[in-house]
């Protein structure tokens, strides 16, 4: 089923919606807590969750389904302003840096004692390691949407939760998230993206921007190539959905989204799950016929992509019932 046939008549035209509080401030609070305690031991966290999904590669890895991972060097290249607020470094277009850095504010930041203010990237797989965060993947209110705009047997297959820290500026787009797709190819059914604030998201910190489906970029594939099609008459209708924690932004596989850089004193913290059909074949579907089948599926469920360990280590069931053969 796609787009065309999802009764929830904002998340058909436009391929998002955003939900306010989807979780009360409590609920945040306990999020936040644990998040804390989380990253007071990062390095633990993500020594523990690599060993196991090491060891689980190892065991199911099978002769016919290991290949070195599809890489392409990214070179820096100038940016080129499009319009507005966006830019683009050779096929990737991105929120642009509105203001300078202040260097002394961000060195500031970075020599307090927070560590969020010198952590920046992603906290994986929480779902699999840590018994709040599972809870919560599976939390009615978030069910409840799933259910509307996806199906009614649902599994989360990844999460995780990115933090940009004050003032962040890495990478070849500034500290934004470059426009892209969570196509998520290796399903043969939609899949849609459950992104929870912890923290309030502005403008200015690195908020959602959404290209809606009706600005017609082209609902016939999901790849990197989508994004380099961008130009201003698709960027011209772009929407910035800003968040206070609690809030949930929803989007679909196909719809075109990025984040800004956060040009603030303070961090900014989101959850973002990504949930699939439990009727979900697990394959190679992509519109890319020179992509060849690496996918494996063990018998006791472990999905292995180029010799790895494919999302989350366990797809937990958070609604409905599982299929035979399915994810």
């Amino acid at each position: 089923m796609e787009l065309s046939e999802v009764k929830h008549a904002e998340f058909r035209e436009n391929g998002f919606m955003v939900v306010r509080g989807l979780l009360a401030a409590d609920e945040v609070e306990t999020l936040r807590q644990r998040a804390d305690e989380i990253i007071g031991e990062i390095d633990d966290y993500q020594q523990r969750d690599t060993a196991e999904r090491q060891r689980l590669a190892e065991l199911h890895r099978q002769d016919g389904h290991v290949a070195d991972a599809r890489s392409q060097d990214y070179v820096e290249m100038p940016q080129e302003q499009i319009v507005g607020r966006y830019a683009r470094r050779g096929d990737r277009v991105y929120p642009a840096r509105q203001h300078p850095v202040d260097e002394a504010a961000a060195a500031a930041a970075k020599a307090s004692d927070n560590p969020w203010n010198h952590f920046g990237g992603t906290i994986n797989h929480l779902a699999d390691n840590d018994a709040v965060f599972r809870r919560f993947a599976a939390h009615p209110n978030v069910v409840k949407v799933l259910q509307e705009l996806l199906a009614p047997n649902l599994k989360l297959w990844f999460d995780h939760l990115y933090n940009k820290p004050p003032y962040n500026d890495g990478g070849l787009y500034g500290g934004a998230n470059r426009f892209h797709q969570d196509g998520f190819f290796q399903y043969d059914r939609r899949s849609v993206t459950c992104w929870i604030a912890l923290d309030e998201v502005t403008v200015e910190n690195g908020c959602f921007h959404y290209v809606p489906i009706t600005a017609d970029y082209g609902q016939v594939r999901f790849d990197e190539g989508v994004a380099a099609e961008l130009t201003a008459k698709e960027l011209d209708q772009t929407v910035l959905v800003t968040l206070k924690p609690g809030d949930a932004a929803f989007h679909d596989r196909w719809t075109m989204h990025a984040t800004g850089p956060n040009e603030t004193g303070r961090h900014r913290r989101g959850w973002a799950m990504h949930y699939c059909d439990a009727e979900s074949r697990y394959g190679d579907f992509a519109n890319d016929p020179g992509w060849e089948n690496y996918h494996y599926q063990s018998p006791d469920g472990v999905h292995i992509r180029n010799g790895a360990v494919h999302g989350n280590r366990r797809y937990l069931l958070v609604a409905g019932q599982e299929f035979p053969g399915r994810v």
